[in-house]
């Protein structure tokens, strides 16, 4: 009786992780292009199959990444800003909001960052995904790093207990959006009056000594004589 003896077994594919990778280099690329393209285009005339053939990526690639253009974009500037916000907890509420504005104004990238936010400007109040994609991806991070400088300023005792944290947030990160956004001038705001404007807006929400007010009390109108 002949015996067959079991075939050989064949070695396996290489086990795999938990999926593909993906490329730095390629996503980087993507980013860039996207910049590129809204800085040319603007957002509404941008296509995510003329961001894939300037990154030189498929456009399956891209979507694979970002679920719309809208999120695209707003990661890439966000990606292009983030340096402007890393966190920073110095002890003092003051030194670090100082940190952060220096933060900002001393990002390489800050002139660009400004050409990019003012053509959004538009494009976000026209398009609804944009905006809430931008405000999910690139405004609230940033919001967040403000307010909880602001919220352990709070704790520590160096701001009002009833100050409100999100109404303070929104003056400071005006005061020197709005500046950063009409750009050079007598409107710029400069690195050596950053700290003024600081000292100027938490002069106004900061903790009293016991027995005195915070606030201070309408005068009354005079009455004049007939």
């Amino acid at each position: 009786m002949t015996t067959m003896s079991a075939p050989a077994s064949r070695p396996g594919p290489a086990g795999k992780g938990p999926g593909r990778p993906r490329s730095e280099r390629a996503h980087q690329a993507i980013l860039r292009a996207t910049l590129e393209l809204l800085l040319e285009q603007g957002f509404a005339e941008m296509s995510v199959e003329g961001v894939a053939t300037r990154a030189g990526v498929g456009k399956a690639t891209i979507y694979r990444r970002w679920p719309s253009k809208a999120d695209l974009v707003a990661e890439a500037v966000g990606r292009l800003s983030h340096k402007a916000l890393d966190p920073v907890d110095t002890g003092s509420v003051r030194d670090d909001l100082v940190d952060l504005g220096r933060q900002v104004f001393h990002t390489k990238e800050a002139g660009e960052v400004t050409t990019i936010m003012l053509k959004l400007m538009s494009e976000r109040a026209r398009h609804p995904d944009l905006q809430a994609a931008f405000m999910r991806r690139v405004v609230e991070p940033r919001r967040r790093v403000v307010t909880e400088v602001l919220e352990r300023g709070v704790t520590r005792g160096e701001l009002r207990s009833d100050v409100d944290v999100d109404l303070l947030t929104d003056v400071l990160s005006g005061v020197i959006s709005y500046r950063v956004m009409v750009g050079a001038g007598q409107h710029a705001l400069q690195p050596d009056t950053l700290e003024r404007v600081i000292d100027m807006i938490l002069e106004g929400v900061a903790a009293r000594p016991a027995g005195r007010s915070g606030r201070r009390r309408a005068r009354s109108p005079q009455t004049r004589s007939p």
